[in-house]
């Protein structure tokens, strides 16, 4: 599921290794609901913080339709604590540990050995077997073990209100199995005049912006289990609210920030799965059709602070920073800035 990890870490030229995370679909709806949840986590929340970051990189707006463009790359540092989870067999209905450890690595840990074994109730009161392993995480291919993200975003001073209108759009394009768009839009509004500091150095805005991410991954062709329709389906809605100040030196800028994010990711597994089972004390292999099987969502919110510095070269800017939050980010760009 090569494709799955380009939408996770939207496009971002690393791949990792394959992916069989429809595989999960074996424990049981239920089970397998929680298994994606656990297993994906990290990757769902750095990816919600990294979409929070990059909007300004100076409290200062632009003047009467001055504009700029920039390019920002994050990568949101997954703490220790998430590269794994423990497995507790009491937390699901159908499935045990058949061998290896019961703390399992996450897709942004390491190597796994662990097998898992699914014991299914059928309708007339028999069981139905199977094992899975779960398959490895993709940290050591990643840079620091982050998650990186990128946007392109458009600002435009907005006339008489000392604002910028800022923007991120992407069309949903894609090739016929993996589709992505994107939307967002934020306001920076200007205190400095308020706050009567419009002669120094210093400047101080305030900045609310959302961004929506959608897509959809075709998974039939690379799926090891056979169906009809097999999509995965994500959303992602970011929200942050922060007030930004900084100091311009001219060919130097410092700024900072403190603000809070929420967001949410809501992941859809959708189409029909058609599951194979030995039927417990026969040796007799049984199917199972499920149809929409997996739903779960993510949720990432809390408080953040930014520090960071900026380089000024004419209407080219250079960035970076760092923001303390549950994931902590590293951002850098690049902006062609005017007026």
């Amino acid at each position: 599921m090569k494709k799955l990890l380009l939408l996770l870490i939207f496009l971002v030229p690393y791949l990792g290794k394959s992916q069989d995370i429809e595989q999960f679909l074996l424990a049981g709806t239920e089970d397998a609901s929680k298994l994606t949840e656990n297993y994906v986590n990290p990757v769902a929340k750095g990816f919600m913080y990294g979409l929070n970051n990059g909007w300004y990189s100076t409290g200062r707006t632009h003047k009467k339709l001055g504009f700029d463009i920039t390019f920002v790359a994050n990568l949101a540092k997954v703490p220790g604590k998430d590269e794994v989870f423990q497995f507790v067999a009491s937390d699901y209905s159908n499935i045990t540990l058949a061998n290896g450890s019961n703390e399992i690595q996450t897709l942004m840990g390491g190597d796994n050995n662990t097998t898992l074994s699914a014991r299914i109730e059928t309708g007339s009161g028999d069981f139905k077997l199977t094992d899975f392993t779960m398959p490895d995480g993709i940290g050591s291919d990643l840079p620091m073990n982050a998650v990186p993200t990128a946007t392109l975003q458009v600002g435009i001073g907005i006339p008489g209100i000392d604002a910028d209108l800022k923007l991120r759009y992407l069309p949903k394009v894609g090739s016929s199995d993996l589709e992505v768009g994107m939307f967002g839009i934020g306001i920076q509004k200007s205190l400095t005049k308020i706050l009567k500091i419009d002669k120094t150095p210093v400047d101080v805005s305030a900045l609310i912006a959302y961004t929506k991410l959608t897509s959809e991954y075709d998974i039939q062709g690379n799926s090891g289990i056979s169906g009809n329709g097999q999509i995965m389906e994500f959303a992602t809605n970011a929200y942050t609210f922060q007030a930004i100040a900084s100091v311009n030196l001219k060919l130097i800028e410092f700024y900072g920030a403190l603000g809070y994010n929420t967001s949410k990711m809501d992941v859809d597994i959708k189409g029909s799965y058609d599951l194979e089972y030995t039927l417990e004390g026969t040796g007799m292999t049984v199917s199972e059709s499920v149809i929409d099987p997996v739903s779960v969502d993510f949720k990432a919110s809390g408080v953040r602070a930014t520090i960071g510095t900026r380089l000024n070269l004419g209407f080219f800017k250079i960035f970076g920073d760092y923001t303390l939050q549950e994931y902590n980010t590293v951002t850098a760009g690049i902006a062609f800035s005017f007026r």
